[in-house]
């Protein structure tokens, strides 16, 4: 059993003590720091990066233009781009945001795949030699409804996820969802990140979250807490163009509230960047503590498995972050100032990420006690 002690998250506060595992559970969690862990510091469950565009790390020049014009179908840059890039380059992009997203601590991902069919196989080429675990949703290549076409994307994806209700012709959205529902595969959309869109009607489609949602009303917000539908809230894309979200008014509404990155031809995949940044942006509006922003960045594990919790427990998936940090009531706060150079040790699925740079001796690489 591999093993890592100082202070872990148990689902409320940081408590000192041992953390250990074998293959890809965690089967030890006790008080008391076990002699010659692998590493020792503030011990925290793998973050989850509730939205991405992974393809969109392909996109390597400077960007201008409004959201509309970098990001928005069927014209938008990225997508101008990521129609005549070749399949090793968005591979190679893709795989170089994910090997940020773990040496910064995240070990999931939810990405919104562009491309239709091929988009999805290409990111399943790229996150092959990897321990993340990711929640692949595919989408069609057009703002239009082919059932076959969709059929094709549900047997090789988790489900779908589209741009703005407004880009659709009303009909073609409501029969896409409804065939989502009818194969019981996720449905997600982004929402109000333009211009303020009817709630109800989005609501409509039984989405499994909603993204952005910075031009919501009170009465938008308390409908989706009432509704349970979630919204990832990603503030540096928001910020890119102009818009930052109310955090502490969106958390007073009662909405479950994730995190994400959001494109990766704009943000760096860094859940470590997003925490800091979402911090920042609550004092704007008020505040959120340091606990509630963190927890905004472990609750997208259950898109994957609505069973998993956001603490390290016995049982949980051995997904660990360690980080030369100070713990007990500090870590919370600590976390908010964390970067890449803190990280002790990545272990995701089992997986140390990698043994090397977490100044791991060969040695104790594959000890087993």
């Amino acid at each position: 059993m591999e093993r890592v002690a100082g202070w872990f998250y148990d689902g409320r506060r940081f408590r000192e003590g041992t953390v250990g595992w074998e293959e890809d559970l965690i089967l030890e969690v006790r008080p008391g720091r076990a002699r010659n862990p692998l590493a020792t510091g503030l011990i925290i469950p793998g973050l989850w990066n509730a939205h991405t565009h992974l393809g969109d790390a392909v996109v390597t020049q400077e960007l201008t233009g409004t959201l509309e014009e970098l990001v928005a179908p069927p014209h938008g840059l990225k997508h101008r781009i990521l129609a005549k890039a070749k399949d090793d380059a968005i591979i190679g992009a893709m795989r170089r945001a994910m090997a940020t997203m773990l040496r910064t601590g995240t070990t999931g991902f939810s990405d919104f795949r562009e491309g239709g069919l091929k988009g999805l196989k290409l990111l399943y080429a790229a996150v092959a030699a990897m321990p993340l675990q990711g929640v692949a949703l595919g989408r069609p290549m057009a703002l239009e409804y082919d059932a076959r076409e969709v059929s094709a994307i549900l047997r090789a994806s988790d489900g779908i996820a589209v741009s703005a209700y407004v880009d659709w012709p009303e009909d073609a959205i409501q029969k896409l969802a409804a065939h989502v529902r009818r194969e019981k595969k996720m449905f997600a959309i982004h929402c109000s990140e333009r211009i303020r869109e009817d709630i109800d009607k989005v609501l409509d489609l039984s989405p499994a979250f909603l993204i952005h949602m910075v031009h919501a009303t009170d009465a938008d917000l308390t409908r989706c807490a009432d509704a349970a539908v979630p919204i990832v809230l990603c503030p540096r894309s928001n910020a890119f163009f102009g818009m930052t979200p109310d955090i502490p008014r969106m958390i007073l509404s009662g909405v479950r509230l994730l995190l994400g990155t959001d494109n990766a031809m704009i943000n760096v995949p860094s859940m470590l960047r997003e925490i800091e940044f979402a911090y920042r942006v609550a004092r704007m509006n008020g505040g959120a503590t340091a606990r509630a922003i963190f927890e905004m960045a472990l609750r997208g594990r259950r898109l994957a498995d609505p069973d998993r919790s956001g603490a390290i427990r016995v049982g949980e998936r051995a997904d660990l972050v360690v980080f030369d940090l100070p713990g007990g009531s500090s870590g919370f706060a600590s976390l908010m100032r964390a970067s890449a150079s803190d990280v002790s040790l990545v272990v995701a699925g089992g997986r140390m990420w990698p043994a090397e740079s977490a100044g791991i001796p060969k040695s104790k690489r594959r000890r087993r006690s």
